[in-house]
């Protein structure tokens, strides 16, 4: 079992696998199949290397930042939430994320939801999410992995599912989907984008003057706005705080850990665009044997190439409701979550893609902000449920881990153990369901045509 969740718990392995069972369902020499392969990891580690190089940056930034601000509360982290479970119930979510994969590519074999979720490092956080829910209701180990299971494969699939019409919108392509467990906030990013955004222009169209064309240059134009946002909080926080950080000059080092930002993203750009030379003709054998029809939804970062002006300004405008919503819990003497820097980045940055796809500028700017406010809102009734668990000083921080605890907890605070294993059941059954109603319409429909 160890080796299980440490081959199918690496994200790179997951690309290489997909891509060794596409090329042999291609009946491609075993020189290209091993190529391939190769490539495929290869480019996910490289993808991987610029997320570290990111995170990096953001956390030093978070750290100034609170300094900066005197703040004090509590910091939500997925890295920092999976800790907690699996220091306690590491080998039930372990289990329940082996088994998930595999019923998620069941439930795509079987019905209508077909999509693989390709980012097995959040299908891992998803099943460390999981796991106190079972816990709470009473469940023993093998109940735990069993029903933990069969939620996380519904998941697996649903997601993407909910993701894909926006997709659609951002790549033009119909036959890909997104994997990264903030969807429910890029799709309410999404929906305010399409009700307040109409006719308004993308925010990747911004015409900037000759003087300033140099701006168009995205790898420029992040270093900027990222030295500058680096210079800010070092001159706020002072040299006592940097010198705990570095021994270089403040400004120095400020303006490289802006420059290492800047680089993170071209570097992930690298192995995004050599992971999908390699899995996207790879895909079409595995689905053609396995799963017919398959979608693939791919991690985060295949929405980060073209998008620089949507990334910065979503990250600013999340980070800035995240500040409010800080603000209003103080004013209101509740919990206080502070702003996630990482956090703020990533799904501000995604939710600004996922609004400008439906609303343009104004769907970038206020759906981000918006999710900001109600990602700083949300943990807090995570945490009243989990508290025993050990969520007292982080929480998760995107949207679906939140959401999901959420709901299932309350319902277990509501209900009974037999109550909870029957919804758990009805969700499970709900994709063969919706299928079969749509092939009963797709007949129906049929029949009265002809």
């Amino acid at each position: 079992m160890k080796f299980l969740s440490d081959l199918l718990g690496q994200p790179a392995i997951i690309a290489g696998l997909v891509v060794l069972l596409g090329l042999i369902a291609l009946k491609r020499p075993i020189t290209e199949i091993i190529r391939g392969t190769i490539r495929a990891i290869l480019g996910f580690v490289i993808l991987l290397a610029g997320t570290t190089l990111i995170v990096g940056a953001l956390s030093n930034f978070g750290k100034l930042f609170e300094s900066a601000f005197s703040m004090q509360g509590i910091i939500p982290s997925n890295e920092a939430a999976i800790s907690v479970i699996i220091a306690k119930y590491g080998s039930v979510a372990t289990f329940i994320f082996v088994a998930g994969l595999i019923l998620n590519v069941i439930l795509a074999r079987l019905t209508k939801y077909k999509y693989i979720f390709l980012a097995s490092d959040h299908a891992f956080y998803m099943a460390c999410a999981i796991t106190p829910v079972m816990i709470l209701a009473g469940f023993n180990t093998i109940e735990s992995i069993i029903f933990g299971s069969l939620l996380l494969g519904v998941i697996l699939c649903i997601m993407p599912a909910l993701a894909h019409p926006t997709m659609k919108l951002i790549t033009g392509k119909d036959n890909e989907s997104f994997a990264h467990f903030g969807t429910l906030g890029y799709w309410l990013s999404a929906q305010i984008g399409k009700s307040f955004g109409k006719n308004s222009k993308s925010i990747e169209e911004i015409e900037f003057p000759k003087s300033l064309a140099f701006l168009q240059d995205s790898n420029v134009s992040v270093s900027l706005v990222m030295t500058l946002l680096f210079f800010i909080v070092t001159i706020i926080s002072g040299p006592n705080v940097i010198a705990k950080l570095t021994d270089m000059n403040p400004y120095v080092w400020a303006f490289l850990q802006a420059i290492e930002f800047a680089a993170g993203i071209v570097v992930l750009l690298a192995g995004v665009n050599m992971l999908l030379e390699e899995i996207t003709p790879a895909f079409k054998g595995f689905s053609s044997r396995i799963v017919p029809n398959a979608i693939p939804a791919y991690p985060f970062a295949i929405l980060f190439k073209g998008t620089s002006n949507a990334l910065l300004a979503g990250f600013l405008s999340s980070l800035l409701g995240g500040i409010l919503g800080m603000l209003i819990q103080i004013l209101i003497g509740t919990i206080v979550i502070l702003p996630g820097i990482v956090f703020h980045f990533f799904c501000g940055g995604l939710s600004a893609i996922f609004g400008n796809a439906t609303g343009g500028r104004k769907g970038a700017l206020l759906g981000p902000f918006i999710n900001g406010i109600f990602m700083t809102f949300l943990p807090i009734l995570f945490i009243n449920l989990f508290t025993k668990f050990g969520f007292v000083t982080t929480t998760f921080s995107d949207s679906d881990f939140l959401f999901v605890d959420t709901i299932l907890g309350s319902i277990i605070s509501s209900t009974n153990k037999v109550v909870f294993m029957v919804v758990i059941v009805i969700i499970f059954i709900l994709p063969f369901v919706m299928t079969l109603i749509t092939k009963n319409n797709e007949s129906q429909y049929t029949k009265n045509c002809n």
